[in-house]
Parts: C-alpha cells; sequence; structure tokens
C-alpha cells in the first residue's frame, strides 16, 4: 500500500479499495465517462470508495469524452489526470474510443510522476452482443503499463 491505495481481489472481478490509513494525503480521482449510464458505474464506484475511506480522503474529477475535444476542457482533463491517484475511465465501446479521448491520454501518460496509482476501466457489456477483440481493454491495458499503473477492469452489463 502507498498513498492509502490498495487494491484487492474481488469475486468475479477487481475492485478498488482505498485505505484510509493513507493518513493526511487525499486521493485524486479522475472520472472520465462516455455516457449518462458510464457514469452512473464511475459514480457508484466512486461512492463506495468514499463510503469506505470518508468523502475528505477523496478529490474527485468528472469529465465527460465528448467534451475532450474542447481545448479549455482538455487542458482541464490533463492537469487533473497529471495529479491523479486513480484514473476511472467507464464506457461501452469495445473496439475503439473518440479520437479526443486518445489525445488526452497522450498529453498527459508521458509526464505522469512515476507515483503509485491504478487505472480502473468499467466496460461495459452488451447483452446478446456477440464476442468483440476487446481492443479498448488491450488499450488501458497497454496505458496502465506505461504509466506503472495497477490496471483494476470490471464489466457492467449495459
Amino acid at each position: 500500500m502507498q498513498n492509502g491505495l490498495v487494491l484487492e481481489a474481488g469475486t468475479g472481478w477487481d475492485r478498488l479499495a482505498i485505505d484510509p490509513r493513507g493518513a493526511g494525503h487525499a486521493l485524486n480521482v479522475v472520472l472520465i465517462y462516455e455516457d449518462a449510464e458510464a457514469r452512473r458505474w464511475a459514480k457508484d464506484l466512486f461512492d463506495r470508495a468514499a463510503r469506505f475511506a470518508g468523502p475528505e480522503s477523496l478529490h474527485p474529477s468528472w469529465w465527460r469524452m465528448g467534451d475532450l475535444s474542447a481545448p479549455g476542457v482538455l487542458a482541464g482533463a490533463v492537469s487533473t489526470a497529471l495529479r491523479a491517484d486513480v484514473v476511472v475511465v467507464a464506457t461501452h465501446a469495445a473496439e475503439g474510443l473518440p479520437m479526443a479521448f486518445y489525445v488526452w491520454v497522450d498529453a498527459w501518460l508521458p509526464h505522469r510522476p512515476q507515483n503509485a496509482g491504478a487505472l480502473v476501466a468499467l466496460l461495459g457489456k452488451r447483452r446478446n452482443s456477440a464476442p468483440s477483440s476487446g481492443r479498448v481493454r488491450d488499450y488501458l491495458n497497454a496505458v496502465a503499463r506505461e504509466g506503472r499503473l495497477d490496471f483494476v477492469i470490471q464489466e457492467q452489463a449495459a
């Protein structure tokens, strides 16, 4: 555990837990989501972590993927990602994300301090959908590796 961040195995998927013993350090959490449903998934995860750690232990920053194409929004999202202990990405996409999302990642990832942290992927899985190759999952896993972030994935019924 470093900076109060603990990742623990769950049943069927990994879950994020925040250890409140990381005294004196509030965790910066960036939550980036595709749409209203994906935002609900991220909010549910954030609310669970806040109940465990206490709301004063977490500093959230919320960004909608579609808004990243605006330069001012992109700059703010890059700035918060640089300081993030936890990055949560919530999306239905399996094969690709909006171009602005990739621009956002390319803007902060090479400059991120080498602190402990996690990238949490909340990925929607449509009922009765054909299996996909999971390019988004693979991409986010590669981002986590490059950023030396623990990678946690949770599939959401969509």
